[in-house]
């Protein structure tokens, strides 16, 4: 008999060895390990449950539930966010993911949305949520760009942000995101209450730029080893051979390399992107480029809508791309419209 209940946090051990179980991916396969602490993620929202369903006092799927509030077509919505859903290989196609989704919506009972973040090469998830009635409404790429030599440096001066910045920042996020469905206005509570809770983050990681005292844009680099250890474990016979022309062509120049199996990578997330003219925002690519690099990660990585103004910018540094999409279920009768440009928050990811 399976139980859903509650995480705690002496289930801590078992949740990290249910996550190595549980590699994601198709032609790159990756496995997640955020040792010490499972509950590092749900940390970072203010308002988070985690599940467990257990077996004959084992714990054999778990599955993260968060409220939100945000827009959509300029109508507020309460939304739960359902993340982390992790089944034990040997107990899957009994139901068990099926019945911690329900619960944790369930859960969410004053909720109008219930939404999920699934890359498109997921297929179980993919069918999974289908068949819970949820909808593919919007698709958007993770655009990551391979750090491996030192770019060329940015025009513009950008500094490290100070808490006398806040104000600024937070107006200019607020005007940049004010069109986009998912995102909810900022005050500067929310702003350095959010900032303070990301491992790997805070304002000295968000980059400004001030012209005549005005910040005209700004860029956060947030490092997610700080939360998970990303490791390939396999990789498919088309990406073994490209890495291994990648090897050979790095005897006689400097270029790319794909992550090696058994290899922990770290990845940089770009967030808290805001910028007025285009020409500051393609600058201000390098400075981060080059700040990625001093950092020693392996990928700067955008998630970004498809009608974002920055993807060609992005583009031109030859980003390995990554699809996903945004999968939605009415939980009540009210018409939800399909997302316009929408913002993607790499704290979902």
């Amino acid at each position: 008999m399976v139980s859903i209940r509650l995480a705690v946090d002496s289930d801590n051990s078992q949740l990290l060895n249910l996550e190595k179980m549980c590699p994601q991916g198709t032609n790159l396969v990756l496995s997640f390990d955020r040792s010490p602490d499972f509950f590092s993620r749900s940390r970072v929202y203010k308002d988070s449950r985690l599940y467990v369903a257990e077996e004959d006092r084992k714990i054999v799927g778990t599955v993260g539930a968060t409220a939100k509030e945000f827009n959509i077509s300029g109508e507020a919505v309460k939304a739960v966010y359902i993340y982390d859903l992790r089944v034990n290989p040997s107990c899957r196609g009994k139901g068990i993911g099926t019945r911690l989704v329900q619960h944790a919506m369930t859960e969410q009972n004053e909720a109008d949305l219930a939404y999920g973040v699934i890359v498109n090469d997921n297929y179980p998830s993919v069918g999974l949520f289908r068949k819970l009635g949820f909808q593919g409404i919007r698709d958007f790429t993770l655009f990551n760009i391979p750090v491996f030599k030192r770019r060329d440096c940015a025009t513009l001066n950008a500094r490290p942000s100070i808490s006398e910045d806040v104000p600024q920042i937070v107006d200019l996020l607020n005007s940049y995101y004010g069109n986009h469905d998912f995102f909810a206005k900022l005050t500067e509570d929310d702003f350095m209450e959010r900032t303070g809770k990301l491992p790997g983050y805070g304002l000295v990681n968000l980059q400004v730029v001030e012209i005549e005292d005005k910040i005209e844009a700004c860029a956060g680099l947030w490092d997610y080893s700080k939360i998970f250890s990303i490791t390939a474990v396999h990789v498919s016979a088309k990406l073994a051979l490209l890495r291994y022309l990648l090897k050979f062509i790095n005897v006689f120049k400097n270029t790319m390399q794909l992550p090696s199996v058994g290899k922990p990578f770290r990845i940089l997330y770009i967030r808290d992107l805001a910028f007025g003219k285009p020409e500051i925002a393609t600058e201000l690519i390098k400075h981060c480029l080059c700040l990625a690099y001093s950092y020693n990660c392996n990928f700067l990585t955008f998630a970004l809508d498809p009608a974002e103004s920055i993807i060609p910018a992005v583009s031109k540094h030859n980003p390995i791309r990554t699809l996903y999409r945004i999968y939605t279920k009415s939980l009540n009768d009210k018409i939800l419209h399909n997302p316009r440009i929408t913002y993607i928050d790499p704290m979902d990811l």
